[in-house]
């Protein structure tokens, strides 16, 4: 009995938390182990609720780009269509007036807008999804230069958008970002992981032609992934600007980067057909640690980024090992 108990125990287990989320959960646990014996303030409450509000936006992006990821894509275009909602929302609002909710809308509806031109791009040429979005990321970037002429957008209003989107603290303690981070990352988990859609991103990054043999309309999935990251950059372009009171056409550079790696961090694989919506939380928070861990340490800006891309680079490196071990 006992024998059976412990299987049927295991078997509960990883269901739950897959072998690479369990070892992405490892990495998380060791890290803050590391930081919190070198700084004690590392594990304080005020700390972690600090470093969940500011991992709250690349984690948002990561969790939709893991989709697009698992799908077989890539889109480098987020962190221009993050510049590009911000700057519409806040143009509409500070220059012409616009009430704040629906300069919001507007600037929801051009990231989605941005992320349907990408998924059409790719659907009409064919050609590869890294090549296409690094040319759209110009072009969008271009796009937030000029229509905010180079200049930042800022003296917002306070009130009631800008303190449920980025201002307020739940119970007095827990910043909104965190809310809006882990109410996405259940969206996401519902979506890709107990959904018919789910099932048809796995199968078209796993292995294209079988999932269109079965019927599976891959084109349409692939431009749903697109959609999804682009929304997810706008949502997080809204933090931002309720969070900072100000806008710019050059926030978000590098953040395309930043999300693909948490993703990786946390398992996706880069081939396609792997990962997991909790791998990718874990990995955004991974980087979170390393970024706050040196910060409290008083590193060097430049030793901090070139022990984040350390830590890129291991999570490759583990992930490659552990694709070929599947296969």
């Amino acid at each position: 009995m006992e024998p059976a108990a412990s299987e049927s125990k295991r078997t509960a287990i990883q269901r739950i938390i897959g072998l690479r989320d369990f070892g992405v959960l490892v990495a998380t646990l060791a890290i803050a182990a590391a930081f919190s014996v070198a700084t004690p303030v590392f594990l304080t409450p005020y700390n972690l609720f600090n470093l969940l509000r500011q991992a709250a936006e690349l984690g948002i992006i990561a969790m939709a780009m893991t989709i697009l990821i698992v799908s077989g894509e890539f889109d480098l275009s987020v962190g221009a269509i993050y510049a590009v909602a911000g700057v519409v929302t806040g143009l509409l609002a500070m220059k012409l007036g616009v009430n704040i909710w629906l300069a919001a809308l507007a600037g929801m509806a051009a990231a989605t807008l941005l992320g349907y031109l990408n998924g059409l791009l790719i659907a009409t040429t064919r050609i590869n999804s890294f090549i296409a979005t690094l040319s759209t990321m110009m072009i969008f970037r271009g796009v937030a230069m000029v229509l905010s002429q180079g200049q930042p957008v800022s003296t917002f209003r306070p009130g009631l958008f800008f303190d449920l989107f980025g201002r307020a603290e739940l119970f007095g303690v827990v910043p909104v970002p965190i809310f809006w981070l882990a109410a996405w990352g259940v969206v996401m988990y519902v979506v890709l992981h107990r959904t018919t859609f789910g099932v048809k991103v796995f199968a078209t990054g796993d292995n294209r032609e079988a999932a269109d043999l079965a019927g599976i309309k891959t084109m349409r999935v692939k431009r749903a992934g697109f959609l999804i990251t682009a929304f997810a950059a706008g949502l997080a372009a809204l933090i931002s600007l309720t969070f900072l009171k100000t806008v710019t056409p050059t926030q978000g550079t590098g953040l395309e980067l930043e999300a693909i790696a948490a993703s990786v961090i946390g398992g996706t694989a880069m081939s396609g057909g792997v990962g997991s919506i909790l791998g990718t939380f874990l990995g955004t928070f991974i980087m979170a640690e390393v970024r706050t861990g040196l910060v409290l340490l008083g590193t060097d800006a430049y030793v901090q980024e070139a022990f984040v891309g350390l830590v890129i680079a291991v999570a490759v490196i583990i992930n490659v090992r552990l694709s070929s071990r599947k296969k």
